[in-house]
């Protein structure tokens, strides 16, 4: 079995050398001057190494605040800025470029590919990137298995996807783990540290686990750790197998709905669509919800109007929809909301007689732009006559999520 050294700190620089092959997980060509933080080197394995503690990171009572925060940055130089980058196996050319804030395009040309090169499975080399954001690089940290451990219980502990464990541990461990098993386990800094450092989040949010977080983009991702949306007053989830999200998503989404319960005045009950399966992953016809950060929710209907009917513009309840399009406007954490165009006329008709304001309407409407306009938050999609698609944004500690 390979005996790995201890991680090298320089500046902020994490260097993971292993004796037999020199891996690194990232390169700077010019190493940052700032002091390490937060950083703390793997101690050398002994003999006969004791079990891991628990992770005090993943098993807080007092999950973080939902507030975003800017992504973290590593050294002082200006972006972007050349580095290279030493990938892991099951790392994709899309995977690197989102972490780094590039285009696939640009990276498959920066490093000599073809159009559609992919990186070797098993064995990556480094990549020439010019990078646009640079955060902090993964570390690494050994767990010793214990009875009862499987890839997906140590996946969903140490928030990674459970196939890349498999693949970093495949050439010294097989793809069976037994107890006593020295496992490598790759950790992203900005997920353990959204998990130790944050404050508490406030009412139900604060039930919400966290570490679940995207990678990829909502067409084509993955969801790691996975939270289940949980049961409320106001509210049915139609799917519960497939009512899962990143913690920032479902988070802001628990906050949200209560607030619409508590606020609006509607007494009848919202349905919940799909959002995604726990490990994310493509659903049915659904193109997107894959990646935790989706979620359709049928507009509020009138009330008599029998829950088993298909939703018609006459069966809708225009301004509980217009004060559940509001709330999720005012969260700040909303990238987009799809709505079929026609039914944007309906919602923006009903918002006017309340009496909210052209400038308000204007941020918020993409109707009466066209259906193409690249304007508001709420923005036309076919099939979304009866149900609103709301995706949200990137979490502030999801360094490999983008759309």
């Amino acid at each position: 079995m390979r005996s790995w050294s201890s991680l090298l700190l320089i500046g902020a620089l994490v260097t993971v050398s292993a004796a037999a092959d020199g891996r690194r997980e990232l390169m700077v060509d010019s190493p940052p001057s700032l002091e390490p933080q937060g950083l703390a080197p793997a101690r050398q394995p002994k003999a006969s190494p004791p079990p891991v503690e628990k992770s005090t990171w993943f098993d807080i009572t007092e999950p973080p605040d939902v507030r975003p925060r800017p992504l973290t940055q590593l050294g002082s130089e200006p972006l972007p800025r050349w580095i290279h980058h030493q990938s892991l196996p099951r790392d994709t050319i899309e995977i690197v470029a989102i972490r780094y804030g590039v285009s696939a395009r640009d990276l498959r040309r920066w490093n000599g590919m073809s159009p559609r090169g992919r990186l070797h499975p098993s064995r990556p080399g480094p990549l020439r990137v010019r990078a646009r954001r640079l955060p902090p690089p993964r570390e690494q940290l050994i767990h010793i298995a214990a009875k009862g451990d499987t890839w997906d219980s140590l996946g969903r502990r140490h928030a990674v996807f459970d196939r890349h464990l498999q693949a970093w541990n495949k050439d010294e461990i097989g793809w069976t783990l037994e107890p006593g098993e020295r496992v490598s386990v790759w950790v992203e800094p900005m997920v353990r540290d959204a998990a130790r450092d944050e404050g508490p989040a406030a009412g139900r949010a604060a039930l919400i686990p966290p570490r679940a977080h995207s990678i990829g983009t909502p067409q084509s991702g993955r969801l790691i750790a996975g939270v289940q949306v949980p049961p409320g007053e106001g509210y049915e989830r139609r799917y519960p197998n497939s009512s899962w999200g990143t913690t920032f998503a479902v988070r802001h989404l628990v906050v949200t709905l209560d607030e619409f319960h508590r606020t609006s005045g509607y007494l009848g009950t919202l349905m919940l669509g799909s959002m995604s399966f726990r490990r994310g992953g493509k659903i049915g016809p659904h193109i997107s919800h894959q990646s935790g950060r989706d979620i359709d929710i049928r507009l509020p209907i009138r009330a008599g109007v029998r829950a088993s009917q298909p939703v018609k513009p006459e069966s809708v309840d225009w301004a509980a929809a217009w004060e559940l399009i509001a709330a999720f406007a005012r969260s700040g954490a909303v990238k987009v909301i799809f709505l079929d165009y026609a039914a944007q006329r309906e919602l923006l008709g009903e918002a006017r007689r309340l009496g909210v304001s052209e400038t308000r309407l204007a941020e918020l409407f993409q109707f009466p732009g066209g259906r193409h306009a690249n304007r508001g938050l709420v923005r036309h999609s076919p099939g979304h006559e009866g149900h609103i698609h709301v995706r949200y944004a990137c979490g502030p500690f999801e360094p490999v999520c983008g759309d």
